[in-house]
């Protein structure tokens, strides 16, 4: 049915702004269900998972391509990794903060591809790079870098990029040709039974929540997960990359803007300053990657 709309432009750009707007809320339903970061980490997925599961059922294809079934499973432990460690950084940090700093992926992304892919971008992802990393710098805090006082979470956040960079170049260099559906299927089952494993071992509480915390958990696996991400995807096919990449960078102002009414967090005006750098090198980034 959407593919009917193919023509129809201004369709393409509200389902892309619609998803913008549903990935939006994830670092403020991880904040609202105020339970450890694995668990939230699980959850969304585990209910992203029943809530696609009806349209992977009806609009699968044959699966021919199982080395593509490789990278679909492989991707998926490379996100579960990425929001376990974004979720715990939420709770310690801004969720503005923490989303801002999660963007850093095309960053990794870029660094993957000259190293692993070794290719050569040019002058405009390094001088993207430098900017970014300034930017970020910048919102850290120039003085507790000097004197070694890094927030854990802002760190925990940096390294859930790096995994999401690592899942965006793994499902660039290895899939072929399974479907959307099935991939984003396989790698949603992938991450739940990854996700569930970490927390049966570390003994994270998974039950016995209050019902405005349950209705947090469901919301973040609906819409985020499910409805932000499926809209995108099919956005993405009929809008030039470079117009999209800067959109779904509105993530981070969109967050910030609704933790003020919903959580009562403010930026302070260096965090603004430092988050509009690093937004401007991320986007560099975005247009040769």
């Amino acid at each position: 049915m959407l593919s009917q709309h193919a023509h129809r432009p201004w369709f393409n750009y509200f389902l892309l702004f619609f998803g913008v707007l549903c990935i939006s809320w994830s670092a403020i339903f991880v904040k609202l269900a105020g339970i450890s970061g694995f668990g939230s980490a699980f959850y969304r997925m585990a209910f992203g998972l029943v809530a696609i599961l009806p349209l992977w059922l009806r609009f699968r294809k044959p699966v021919t391509d199982w080395h593509g079934v490789k990278i679909a499973l492989l991707c998926g432990l490379f996100f579960a990794c990425d929001i376990a460690l974004w979720n715990t950084s939420i709770m310690l940090t801004k969720a503005s903060i923490s989303t801002l700093l999660g963007n850093m992926a095309p960053v990794w992304v870029g660094f993957g591809a000259v190293f692993i892919l070794k290719e050569r971008p040019g002058r405009i992802f390094w001088t993207g790079t430098v900017i970014a990393i300034f930017g970020v710098a910048i919102v850290v805090g120039l003085d507790k870098l000097a004197a070694t006082d890094f927030s854990f979470g802002n760190f925990l956040s940096i390294a859930a990029s790096m995994f999401y960079g690592a899942y965006l170049l793994t499902t660039r260099k290895g899939r072929n040709t399974l479907d959307t559906f099935s991939f984003t299927m396989l790698s949603m089952v992938s991450s739940t039974v990854a996700l569930g494993v970490l927390c049966l071992f570390t003994r994270v509480p998974m039950w016995g929540f209050s019902a405005p915390t349950w209705w947090a958990l469901a919301a973040l696996g609906i819409v985020p997960q499910m409805l932000g991400w499926l809209a995108i995807n099919f956005a993405l096919a009929y809008i030039k990359p470079t117009v999209a990449s800067v959109t779904l960078l509105s993530q981070s102002i969109l967050t910030a803007i609704f933790s003020i009414p919903v959580l009562g967090e403010f930026m302070s005006l260096r965090e603004m300053i430092g988050a509009l750098i690093a937004l401007t090198g991320i986007y560099l980034v975005n247009t040769k990657r």
